[in-house]
């Protein structure tokens, strides 16, 4: 028997301002169309939550080099994205 598992992507373009603990300002971000999502949190699967898990779509600095705040807030306090904005996709 095929196992087909089922994997969560925005279905369409995400903006939100990303401020972690009051402190640092990212910003708007777009979170685009198509992004992989997760349930993964600190504590374990929370179907609850959909984090962003792809992180493709962030812009390098002008001089080519990533944004490493950035990112690192991303991977670690994570962007939640509201329920109306997830699609489900089964893969093959």
């Amino acid at each position: 028997m095929e196992r087909k598992e089922i994997t969560m992507k925005t279905k369409r373009d995400y903006k939100v301002h990303f401020v972690v603990d009051g402190v640092t300002d990212h910003g708007i971000l777009t979170i685009p169309k198509g992004t992989y999502l997760t349930h993964q949190t600190a504590n374990g699967i929370n179907e609850n939550y959909h984090f962003v898990a792809d992180f493709s779509w962030v812009k390098k600095h002008k001089d080519g080099s990533l944004d490493r705040l950035l990112l690192h807030d991303l991977s670690y306090r994570g962007i939640d994205v509201p329920k109306e904005y997830v699609e489900y996709v089964k893969v093959k």
